[in-house]
């Protein structure tokens, strides 16, 4: 019985070892591609308002190993010269892509990796409580609207503020639980 001890105990020890380095496989599963620009399709609401954009561009960064900053500039239909804009963190994790928790209860985003197109959907504050539905496609064009470029660096600018790491902390520290980004499968069955 002394001698299948040792014998035991490194083959218990080589599994563990086995199942540590495959779990470290599936933690160290790669971010989907998300990052890069992308161009406005479609914008549209339901009920029918004009509270939807007449343009806009994503862009799309990877920050570290774990989080990205998606930068929103975008013009509304209704008011050309209002403030159209937004920014948001999203950490990778073993089970999805998440946005943060703070200010993103009221949208929803999916991407498709097949085709590149990422869908934001989100709950209008308009009397009418409509939704709105954007539609981007995935762009190598260079940003030249200069309406979008200037929104663009004010939305880099406001995610970069001192001041907003100050009161909020740095997004590494941030809540990321309630809202993932989804992924569309592609349909691999073949009929």
């Amino acid at each position: 019985m002394a001698i299948m001890t040792p014998f035991f105990s490194i083959r218990g020890a080589a599994a563990a070892a086995a199942l540590t380095l495959c779990a470290g496989a599936f933690a160290q599963a790669p971010m989907p591609k998300l990052v890069g620009e992308y161009k406005l399709l479609s914008s549209k609401t339901v009920p029918p308002s004009n509270w939807g954009y007449s343009k806009a561009r994503v862009s799309i960064k990877q920050l570290d190993d774990h989080h990205l900053l998606i930068l929103l500039a975008c013009e509304w239909k209704r008011e050309p010269k209002a403030v159209c804009g937004d920014y948001f963190y999203a950490q990778w994790r073993d089970d999805g892509l998440y946005l943060q928790d703070m200010n993103t209860f009221a949208m929803r985003l999916y991407f498709d990796p097949a085709s590149r197109k990422l869908t934001i959907i989100s709950r209008g504050a308009d009397a009418r409580q409509s939704v709105r539905h954007e539609v981007f496609d995935a762009t190598t064009e260079p940003l030249v609207d200069t309406a979008l470029v200037r929104r663009m660096k004010r939305e880099q600018s406001n995610a970069d503020s001192k001041e907003n790491r100050r009161v909020f902390g740095p997004y590494t520290k941030w809540t990321y639980q309630e809202n993932r980004i989804e992924f569309q499968r592609q349909d691999t069955a073949k009929p």
